[in-house]
């Protein structure tokens, strides 16, 4: 090294030193090779042999490479085939056009993702939804929920794992959330993306954090007269996977303020097993292992012509749950070929908006 040049020393197979290549050296490349490489030199006077030198030196530039920011493992990995056989007691698995192998639960006639059997606790990765269900460890931590007229509210299996896959926002004195739609790019921040006034959830802000916030959220038809002026709440945090942005909500002070009580955030413990999943006191125990990707042992197909999505601000939901339902028992069921689960999962990536 001379002032602020390297000498690269490429290195062959008995170690010995080859050509010398002299290169100016960048200022933000100072410390990352010039610093190491001047210890280089003091330890290779103290180290005599080759052999001991190399091995420190690979030591040495793994420390200075290496960074707080590596994620922490992930409990465990499952497959879709998980989602596929776990969800089936509870549902229907419909191939449908464009995304794939999605889930049509079996629920109350006015059954709405995170609203419906559940609540909101806060933690230090987010708004979590703590779901009443015993299938709730998947559709509201996985993928994403959209609306088919003919069919009601239809899961979308997904890879990462989040607190809750939705968007927040504010309006007057009321907090609103919505379930995220499968098109939505969650591979950057979705803050201009608006659902469906349908998706919207909505209640007074002093609630946000009660127990029975069903039976709070202003109705369908309040909620459809205020969609348009909802400010979506720029606050995102990323998934440990694939590091897609997910909302966390409003924060804990801001909430203080309006529901006059301390928010104290619930610290998230991973557990093994689906049936360990629940929150108690200051702790969520929650079931996040990697996802991959098989497809269901039966499932039923909706042909591209008969399916009713809630897409544009002006589509209706018109059809009773029970037609919806009776709809998805009509639909031709299908059986895999045994050994031949691989390939059903979303046909389509997420798009950008």
């Amino acid at each position: 090294m001379k002032g602020n040049q390297i000498i690269v020393i490429p290195f062959r197979r008995q170690f010995l030193p080859a050509e010398r290549v002299v290169v100016d050296a960048p200022p933000q490349l100072h410390q990352l090779y010039v610093v190491p490489y001047q210890i280089y030199q003091i330890m290779k006077k103290i180290l005599l042999n080759n052999y001991i030198l190399i091995a420190a030196m690979a030591l040495l530039f793994s420390c200075v490479t290496a960074t707080a920011q590596d994620a922490p493992p992930v409990a465990g990995s499952i497959t879709y085939q998980t989602f596929y056989d776990e969800l089936s007691p509870y549902g229907n698995w419909i191939d449908y056009p464009g995304y794939g192998h999605v889930w049509s639960p079996n629920a109350e006639s006015d059954f709405r993702p995170y609203a419906t059997n559940g609540y909101w606790v806060y933690s230090n990765e987010g708004w979590a939804w703590a779901s009443g269900y015993s299938w709730g460890w998947a559709p509201f931590h996985y993928g994403r929920w959209m609306y088919d007229d003919a069919y009601g509210w239809l899961w979308v299996p997904g890879y990462d794992w989040s607190p809750a896959w939705v968007t927040w926002g504010s309006v007057d004195n009321y907090y609103a959330w919505a379930p995220l739609m499968p098109d939505v790019n969650a591979g950057i921040q979705f803050s201009s993306w608006k659902p469906h006034p349908f998706y919207w959830n909505i209640c007074d802000r002093t609630h946000i954090a009660d127990r029975d916030i069903a039976h709070l959220l202003i109705s369908q038809q309040q909620a459809a007269g205020i969609a348009n002026h909802i400010s979506i709440l720029n606050s995102f945090n990323n998934t440990r996977v694939h590091h897609l942005f997910y909302a966390k909500g409003p924060s804990a002070n801001e909430v203080e303020k309006f529901a006059h009580q301390k928010i104290n955030a619930v610290s998230l413990r991973e557990v093994k097993n689906i049936n360990q999943v629940k929150h108690e006191g200051n702790e969520m125990s929650i079931y996040r292992p990697q996802v991959q990707q098989p497809q269901p042992r039966q499932f039923r197909r909706v042909d591209d012509n008969n399916r009713r999505p809630l897409n544009a601000a002006d589509d209706k939901p018109v059809m009773e749950h029970t037609q919806q339902m009776q709809n998805v028992n009509r639909l031709p069921v299908h059986t895999a070929p045994g050994g031949v689960f691989g390939g059903g999962g979303p046909k389509r990536a997420y798009q950008r908006h």
